[in-house]
């Protein structure tokens, strides 16, 4: 039987769920201030029921269903406060209220300890090209280790993914890669570990966000065009492409440390700002004009960087190879 079309089932939730929101607010015969929180449980459905659809036949998805049921249990107490049926408005219920859900939360998790789940899989998966003259990817890991290189030929992704992966896509389409949280929280609870290949035989757009993890991208033999790169407490380590062109890359990083490797024979400009911590720069190659740093043949090189960071509290450095 052919699998449901996930953009549809996702589109009619929302549609439906709008239409459900306008209806009972006309039901219940109150203002959008008081009626406001029904879009709080909107968002709460609405992500179950992706949670639902993304489910794989026989995992568990205990943990997948926290951040709905967070979102619909809050939503339905504000829709109380704001429509009177709780003494407290909206902002002294949640001045009073906030730590009994820190206790709520931490009560889910200890539930969720003593929940049998299965092992956590290790598996491969391979994603042809199919053809394409450029794709795109989408990286969403939130703890643990996450290495690339370059994937076999005709492939746009293959490698091994301990700890399991949901993908969405093909590409065409472009390709969204995120954790299986079926069986616990990543590196909380278990191993996650990814040794992810990615093409180096079309142009390539990329983009990846790391939660608290060790990151060590090695982009050099691909032909990324665009990297956009968000991490948070974080040790990031990203081998820039050697022969893509031009490369954009943006990087916003949390409490993190970040190191950019540029190949021999790259140029590169360098746009560091970061509001707690150090840059450096390798600047016998990349030397310094002004706030930002830059290689002297920036503008001829048939390949070169062009390397925007913005970074929270940590260490940037951008240092050449080998």
């Amino acid at each position: 039987m052919n699998r449901p079309n996930r953009g549809a089932l996702v589109g009619g939730t929302w549609l439906i769920g709008l239409g459900v929101v306008f209806l009972v607010r006309q039901a219940m015969d109150v203002s959008w201030n008081e009626a406001w929180p029904l879009f709080v449980i909107l968002v709460g459905v609405a992500t179950l029921v992706t949670s639902l659809i993304d489910r794989r036949p026989g995992r568990w998805t205990f943990w997948a269903l926290t951040w709905p049921i967070v979102w619909i249990g809050v939503g339905i107490v504000l829709l109380l406060s704001t429509t009177g049926r709780l003494a407290m408005g909206p902002g002294e219920l949640i001045t009073e209220y906030w730590p009994w859900l820190l206790v709520g939360l931490g009560g889910w998790f200890l539930i969720g300890a003593f929940i049998p789940r299965g092992k956590p899989p290790d598996e491969d998966l391979a994603i042809p090209l199919g053809g394409v003259r450029q794709a795109s990817v989408r990286v969403r890991f939130g703890a643990g280790t996450l290495d690339s290189a370059v994937a076999g030929a005709g492939h746009l992704i293959d490698g091994r993914f301990v700890g399991g992966v949901l993908h969405r896509g093909d590409a065409r389409s472009g390709v969204d890669l995120e954790q299986d949280t079926s069986y616990g929280m990543p590196f909380l609870q278990r191993e996650s570990a990814w040794t992810l290949g990615l093409t180096g035989e079309v142009p390539l757009e990329l983009r990846v966000d790391a939660g608290a993890s060790r990151t060590r991208l090695d982009l050099s033999e691909t032909k990324v065009w665009r990297l956009e790169l968000r991490t948070g407490a974080s040790e990031t380590t990203v081998t820039l492409p050697r022969a893509a062109g031009v490369t954009d890359v943006k990087a916003d990083a949390g409490a993190a440390s970040l190191t950019f490797i540029v190949p021999n024979g790259v140029a590169a400009r360098i746009r560091p700002k970061v509001v707690i911590g150090s840059i450096r720069v390798d600047e016998d190659r990349f030397p310094r004009s002004g706030s930002d740093y830059q290689s002297p043949d920036f503008g001829s090189a048939p390949n070169r960087v062009d390397l925007e960071i913005n970074g929270g509290v940590g260490s940037v450095r951008v240092r050449s190879e080998g």
